[in-house]
């Protein structure tokens, strides 16, 4: 699970890490500075690499960061 807290409202809420992940999936990433979307190129266990729409860039983040889009 992936706990979320808002620092604004003191909100919380959580969601499962996606444990069904593909390569080519199209897939959110939620970054501290940035929401990105792309392509999961490789998966690992704790893992993806992810590649920007157009092949702009490439990317690893941790999987609980990556959701399926």
């Amino acid at each position: 699970m992936v706990d979320y807290l808002c620092d604004h409202c003191a909100h919380t809420s959580s969601r499962p890490v996606e444990d069904d992940l593909e390569i080519h999936d199209v897939v959110r990433v939620d970054l501290p500075d940035a929401t990105l979307y792309g392509t999961a190129w490789q998966v690992e266990a704790d893992r993806v690499q992810v590649r920007g729409t157009g092949g702009d860039w490439l990317l690893w983040v941790e999987r609980w960061r990556v959701l399926v889009y």
